[in-house]
């Protein structure tokens, strides 16, 4: 399978591609706003491999270029780079790629989640399965853990050399073992500054899902990232799913807004949901 590629333009951070036929601006360099018209180069690059969609993470203070050019802001996550709130914003090639044809069903989930709201997660698990974090002796594991739940995913999960970069550019994983077996997964992708953290990667296998292992995997990695002086989690988690939804709602996370069309994975372009949750000293 080809993933997209991660490139740098200008001193930024892409990934561009077929695969999940958009760019996303992944890490955006405060220079470019200076040397270059960002927004123009990365049209000027979609144009050229004719891709569908733009997805950009940005700080507030910087999104107005994007916006002069056609970019729609799409979620908002407050204090994701400190004293500046963090940006999702899309620029649509063509109009199908903006065209959610399952609307009602991705409005049913987020009602039912929000529904759910604070209730908490389970922490604790069966005394036959064990929470620990993840090292490169699981990465092979890790990998055939999502090559057996996803049947296409946005980066190489199912690559073990892919996670073993991951690990040593700082993602932190924690997993589930029962006996020697591998039965769920999740990370933390810590930003560069260490303010904010993505929670991804969630992953357990069918016949363990009713066991709390996803709500446990949580609230470890906040817990990890608290320790770590992090003060704001968010995840962007697909849009047409009552568990990963309700998960994060449960957890006290906000709704934030709807990437539309936005990410390869399960076979099919797919909608995801902007999650986030403030540290105590941020909250108001």
């Amino acid at each position: 399978m080809l993933y997209d590629s991660i490139v740098s333009v200008g001193q930024s951070r892409v990934q561009i591609g077929s695969f999940n036929d958009r760019i996303y601006l992944m890490s955006y360099a405060v220079e470019d706003c200076k040397n270059i018209n960002l927004a123009d180069e990365l049209i000027d690059i979609a144009v050229q491999e004719d891709l569908s969609k733009i997805f950009a993470k940005v700080p507030a203070e910087y999104m107005v270029p994007f916006l002069s050019c056609g970019f729609e802001k799409e979620a908002l996550v407050p204090g994701m780079f400190g004293d500046d709130d963090g940006v999702f914003l899309s620029f649509y090639r063509y109009k199908w790629r903006k065209e959610q044809r399952n609307r009602r069903e991705l409005d049913r989930v987020l009602s039912v989640a929000e529904s759910k709201k604070g209730k908490g997660n389970i922490k604790s698990l069966p005394e036959n399965l064990q929470l620990c974090r993840l090292g490169h002796k699981d990465a092979q594991a890790l990998a055939h853990l999502y090559g057996r739940t996803f049947e296409t995913y946005p980066f190489p999960v199912t690559d073990s050399d892919y996670i073993c970069q991951e690990m040593e550019a700082g993602v932190s994983f924690m997993g589930v073992y029962d006996g020697n077996h591998l039965v769920g997964a999740a990370s933390a992708e810590v930003a560069a500054d260490g303010i904010s953290a993505e929670m991804t990667d969630f992953a357990v296998l069918p016949d363990y899902r009713k066991a709390g292992l996803a709500g446990a995997l949580l609230c470890s990695l906040e817990e990890d990232c608290v320790k770590s002086g992090i003060k704001c989690f968010f995840t962007i988690a697909r849009a047409c799913s009552y568990g990963i939804n309700s998960l994060f709602s449960k957890g006290n996370y906000n709704f934030s807004g709807c990437l539309i069309n936005n990410t390869n994975i399960s076979g099919s372009l797919e909608s995801m949901n902007v999650w986030y949750k403030l540290g105590q000293k941020q909250s108001h």
